[in-house]
C-alpha cells in the first residue's frame, strides 16, 4: 500500500489540499492506522506552532516550567559554605547551653530554694485563724444583715409616712431603741490562750464536754468526757480522751488513752504508747506507731513512711512508699507503696496483700511470721479509657445534655445565636479576656470569702464561673456547627448545628495527648465570647438610658 506523503498529510491538517485530492486522502485515511497518527502529529504540530504565535501567554504554556540555568558551584563556594553551616550551628549549641545551662538552670535553682511552707502547717494555721476569728466574724456578718435589713425597714417606713413627723419620729426612736437594747453576741467557743500561745489542760483538770482548742501548742494531760478538736502546730495528748480525737497539726503525738476514734494529721504523727479504742486514721509525712501503742480495730496509714511496731488488733492498711511492720496485726495486712519491710517482731494473723512493684521489693526477716498466705498484687494501673463501653456511653450523655443545654440557652437568649469566634488580634483578644476571668474570678471569691462579709458574693461568682465554663464549650460548638452547616439547607436548624458543633468538640478533647490543650483552649475562647457579650449589652443598655434621658 502506497502511504500519504508528509506534504499531503500537512496540506491536509492545514486544510489546503485541493477539493479533488481531498476524497481521495480521506479514503486512504479511514483504512490506514499509521497515516492517521501521522495525521494527528501534523495537528499537534501546527497548533503548537499557533500557539506559539500568539502574542500573549497561554495557560498551556504558562503551565510549562523551564529549568533556569544555575552556574555550578566553585570549590571555593562549597568550602565556605560548609564552613558557615559549621558555625551557624556551634553558635546554636553555644546559645543554648549558655541560656539553659546558666540562665534557665540558674533561675530553676533559685526556685527551688526559695522556702515553701509545709502543707501541714498552711492547714493548721489556717484552721487556728478561723477557729480563734470565725465567732467575731460570725458576728459581725449576722449584725451586718440584721443592721441592713433594719434600715432598709426605717427607710420603707419613712417613705409611706413622708408627711407625718409622728411616724418619723417613731422611726428614729425604733433604730435607736435596738441599737441601744440589742445584746451583745456572746461567743459560743470558748478558747484558752496564753501569753505565749499555749493551751494546756492539766491533769487535775476535767472537761465534761467536747473540748476544741486551737493555738500554738496544745497541751492535754487532764480529762475529757467528750470529744477532743485540736488544731495548732505542736499537739500532746498525754491524758485521757473518752470520745474521739480529732488532731491536725505540724506534730501531733498521742500518748494517752482515747476510748473511740482517732482521726489525724500532721508532718510527723506520732502513737507513743497511746491506747486507742477505736479505728486509726493518721495521715503525715512520717506516721509512727511505737511498740507500746495499742489499736483496739482498724488502722489506715497514709504518709512518705509508716512503721508501726505496736498491735492492731484487726486490719492494718499502709499507704506509703516505705511501710515496715516490727508488731502485730490481728488480722490481714494490705499494704500499697514502694517497698515493704516485715521486721523480726512481725506477726500478721491472716493474709498479706502487697502491692508493690516487684517481689524483691519484701523484706522479710527471719523471725517475721504471716498466718496466712503472701499475696503480691498488681499496683493499680491507668486503665485504658477508650476501651470501655462507659467512656462512649458518658459521651453520648454529654452530647445530648450539651444540645439540650445549647436550645434552652438559645430560646432564653436568642442574641446568643449569632456568636462568633474571629480570627486575628480580635481572636487572641477574646481567648485573653477568657484566661483573665478563668483565673481571676475564683481568686478574688476566695479572697472575698474570707472576710465572710462577702460570702453570698463569692457563692454568687463561683456559680456564675462554673456555669460559664460549662457554656463555653457549648456557644463553640454552635459557632463550629454554623462554619459545617451554614451553606447547606440544614443551617438555620439550631438542632442539627448544635449537634454537629458539639460532636466536633467532643471528639477533639479526647484526643490523646493534645485533648486537654484543645479543651482550655476552647473553654478560655468561649468564656471570652460570654464576657463579651455581658459587655456588649451592659454597653448597649447604658446608651439607651443615657439616649432616653
Amino acid at each position: 500500500m502506497t502511504h500519504l506523503t508528509d506534504l499531503q498529510l500537512s496540506m491536509h491538517a492545514d486544510d489546503a489540499l485541493p477539493t479533488d485530492e481531498v476524497a481521495v486522502v480521506s479514503r486512504h485515511l479511514e483504512g490506514c492506522v499509521e497515516c492517521q497518527a501521522k495525521l494527528a502529529a501534523a495537528k499537534d504540530e501546527i497548533r503548537f506552532i499557533a500557539l506559539a504565535m500568539e502574542t500573549g501567554p497561554s495557560e498551556e504554556l504558562a503551565a510549562v516550567v523551564i529549568p533556569q540555568f544555575s552556574r555550578p558551584t566553585s570549590l571555593r563556594n562549597f568550602a565556605l559554605a560548609n564552613v558557615v553551616s559549621g558555625l551557624v550551628i556551634w553558635l546554636a549549641q553555644f546559645l543554648w547551653k549558655t541560656l539553659f545551662g546558666e540562665l534557665a538552670m540558674d533561675a530553676a535553682t533559685r526556685l527551688t530554694s526559695v522556702y515553701l511552707p509545709d502543707i501541714y502547717e498552711m492547714t493548721s494555721t489556717t484552721a487556728l485563724y478561723y477557729l480563734q476569728e470565725g465567732t467575731a466574724m460570725l458576728d459581725a456578718y449576722l449584725g451586718f444583715i440584721v443592721l441592713s435589713l433594719l434600715t432598709l425597714t426605717v427607710v420603707w417606713l419613712l417613705l409611706m409616712f413622708q408627711k407625718s413627723r409622728a411616724a418619723a419620729s417613731l422611726c428614729l426612736l425604733i433604730l435607736m431603741g435596738t441599737t441601744v437594747l440589742a445584746p451583745a453576741p456572746a461567743n459560743a467557743l470558748q478558747i484558752k490562750i496564753e501569753e505565749e500561745g499555749v493551751i494546756t489542760i492539766a491533769e487535775s483538770e476535767t472537761i465534761d464536754d467536747t473540748l476544741l482548742v486551737a493555738a500554738d501548742r496544745i497541751v492535754i494531760k487532764g480529762k475529757v468526757t467528750g470529744d477532743l478538736i485540736a488544731a495548732g502546730r505542736t499537739i500532746n495528748i498525754d491524758g485521757s480522751i473518752e470520745g474521739n480525737l480529732f488532731a491536725f497539726a505540724e506534730s501531733v503525738t498521742v500518748t494517752g488513752t482515747v476510748g473511740g476514734l482517732v482521726l489525724g494529721a500532721g508532718s510527723t504523727f506520732e502513737l507513743a504508747g497511746a491506747s486507742v479504742g477505736g479505728d486509726l486514721w493518721a495521715a503525715g509525712a512520717k506516721v509512727t506507731v511505737n511498740s507500746q501503742a495499742r489499736v483496739a480495730r482498724n488502722a489506715t496509714i497514709a504518709g512518705q513512711s509508716a512503721t508501726v511496731a505496736g498491735s492492731v488488733a484487726k486490719d492494718l492498711h499502709a499507704f506509703a512508699e516505705i511501710v515496715e511492720l516490727d508488731g502485730e496485726v490481728g488480722q490481714n495486712l494490705e499494704a500499697f507503696g514502694e517497698r515493704v519491710r516485715l521486721l523480726d517482731d512481725a506477726h500478721v494473723g491472716g493474709n498479706a496483700r502487697l502491692r508493690i512493684p516487684s517481689e524483691d521489693r519484701l523484706h522479710r526477716a527471719a523471725g517475721a511470721q504471716v498466718d496466712g498466705d503472701i499475696e503480691f498484687l498488681d499496683l493499680p494501673g491507668v486503665t485504658n479509657r477508650y476501651a470501655s463501653g462507659e467512656f462512649y456511653l458518658w459521651q453520648a450523655a454529654r452530647l445530648v445534655s450539651g444540645v439540650l443545654v445549647g436550645l434552652a440557652l438559645f430560646w432564653l437568649i436568642p442574641g446568643l445565636r449569632t456568636v462568633s469566634v474571629s480570627g486575628g488580634i480580635d481572636g487572641l483578644k477574646t481567648a485573653g479576656i477568657g484566661l483573665v476571668t478563668l483565673v481571676s474570678v475564683p481568686t478574688v471569691a476566695v479572697v472575698v470569702a474570707i472576710t465572710l462579709v462577702g460570702l453570698p458574693f463569692s457563692f454568687f461568682a463561683i456559680f456564675a464561673w462554673l456555669v460559664s465554663i460549662y457554656l463555653a464549650k457549648i456557644l463553640v460548638g454552635a459557632f463550629i456547627g454554623r462554619a459545617m452547616l451554614g451553606s447547606t439547607k440544614y443551617g438555620d436548624r439550631i438542632a442539627l448545628v448544635l449537634l454537629a458543633g458539639i460532636t466536633v468538640i467532643i471528639v477533639a478533647i479526647n484526643l490523646p495527648a493534645i485533648g486537654g490543650f484543645i479543651n482550655f483552649v476552647l473553654t478560655i475562647i468561649g468564656i471570652g465570647l460570654i464576657v463579651q457579650r455581658l459587655l456588649a449589652a451592659l454597653a448597649a443598655r447604658d446608651s439607651a438610658t443615657t439616649s432616653v434621658g
